[in-house]
């Protein structure tokens, strides 16, 4: 059998090279090619094109990437031709993966949506091109089951891969003592974004940031003379690390004396140990903000987008409900608090993040009730099984089918 599965984000990537891995539990004969990055190609993917090479994000910032984009799906398209594709698994990244189910599906290649895009918040319309492509939508979120369903689409909520994913009983102890921090030291962890427009908004403020916390910590007494600021900075893994380690190099150049408040930790692949080990932490809106309430770290959630692209949002989406998917996972509803805080756009400014970081770290209130929630969030989203393996249970069911019955055009999953 084979399989073409595209997944072109950090965290995509891992959640498919997971799901790819439970497949090859069910069938070690399964074939996979299509886009992906270090984690799929661990898994012995047949790389057609590098995830890295696609990463952009926003309604403006894809312009940019538009010939690669199209240069890729030429790629994909004729290795799919080159000989019988079974099923298409199709992971997150909407605004590639619509162009490429399009074409997919003009070849009769049956098509599975695992993570599937927000349409719940924005962009509404997408739903029909959904209901009319995709024999079936794989959900990780618990409430996007039920929506789908009223909209007569054929979903299945599976779990969330995270739950496969991350250390959850990883103690801030156990974490801090892999890490060489302190027990009494202080720790925040940045995670800016995997994409370059994400780093070039967020990276230099968030640090910014904490130094201006760093400065107040030492005034209240809370970190001592000589005492620095812990800054953890794990790096994705479709990122450069060593751009990454040379960005934090040049942003404490470029603040001269004052970089002696923050000891910079740039790191890759150790992400949950970090936000175990961290006191609280900024995170950039995305699935890094689910991972850090899973491990259990007070955070706010940021997104400062390009001006053309807050302009869509505020103006034309003009989505009121969370953006977090903490937020969402957790169970909002309108009128209830958010539970943790959704710092966006114009909001974004060094003052704004610098009181959030001293409200995570000296507000018992805030923290405790945060973590209530991620307790709460954890029953939530746990399932009787793993979520690969759901998710790989009922791709392979369509597969079985479709071997027992060749006709592309009349099997349903």
């Amino acid at each position: 059998m084979r399989v073409l599965i595209s997944a072109a984000e950090a965290s995509s990537d891992i959640h498919a090279a997971h799901l790819l891995a439970a497949l090859k539990k069910i069938d070690p004969e399964i074939e996979a090619f299509g886009v992906g990055g270090p984690a799929l190609q661990a898994q012995s993917l047949e790389t057609v094109v590098d995830a890295r090479e696609l990463l952009a994000m926003g309604f403006v910032e894809i312009l940019g990437k538009l010939p690669k984009v199209f240069s890729s799906l030429k790629k994909l398209v004729r290795a799919a031709k080159s000989k019988p594709v079974d099923l298409a698994v199709l992971v997150d990244y909407p605004d590639f993966h619509f162009r490429l189910a399009a074409r997919l599906a003009h070849l009769g290649i049956p098509l599975v949506y695992y993570i599937p895009p927000k349409v719940w918040a924005w962009r509404k319309r997408r739903i029909k091109f959904l209901k009319e492509r995709f024999a079936k939508i794989l959900c990780i979120l618990p409430f996007e089951q039920e929506f789908y369903r009223r909209e007569s689409v054929d979903a299945l909520y599976v779990g969330n891969p995270l739950l496969d994913e991350l250390p959850l009983d990883m103690t801030r102890t156990e974490s801090r003592r892999l890490l060489k921090i302190e027990e009494d030291a202080l720790a925040i962890v940045l995670m800016p974004g995997s994409r370059k427009s994400e780093i070039a908004r967020h990276f230099d403020l968030m640090l910014d940031a904490t130094l201006a916390a760093a400065k107040e910590f030492r005034k209240e007494g809370r970190l001592k003379e000589g005492q620095r600021l812990i800054v953890l900075l794990p790096a994705p893994a479709t990122t450069d690390f060593s751009k990454i380690e040379a960005r934090s190099i040049q942003w404490q150049h470029s603040v001269g004396e004052e970089a002696e408040y923050l000891e910079i930790r740039v790191s890759q692949g150790d992400a949950a140990y970090c936000l175990a080990a961290a006191d609280a932490g900024l995170i950039k809106s995305g699935t890094s903000t689910l991972e850090a309430g899973l491990m259990r770290c007070p955070h706010a959630v940021i997104y400062k987008p390009s001006r053309s692209t807050a302009w869509i949002f505020k103006n034309l989406i003009r989505y009121k409900g969370p953006v977090g998917l903490v937020n969402l996972a957790g169970g909002w509803s309108p009128g209830d608090p958010f539970l943790v805080p959704e710092i966006l756009c114009e909001k974004v400014t060094v003052s704004v993040l610098k009181d959030l970081i001293l409200d995570l770290v000296k507000n018992p209130e805030t923290r405790n009730a945060m973590v209530r929630g991620f307790e709460s969030l954890r029953r939530k989203m746990r399932q009787s099984e793993s979520p690969s393996t759901l998710a790989a249970r009922e791709i392979y069911k369509f597969l079985s089918q479709k071997k027992n019955q060749p006709s592309r055009s009349e099997v349903k999953l």
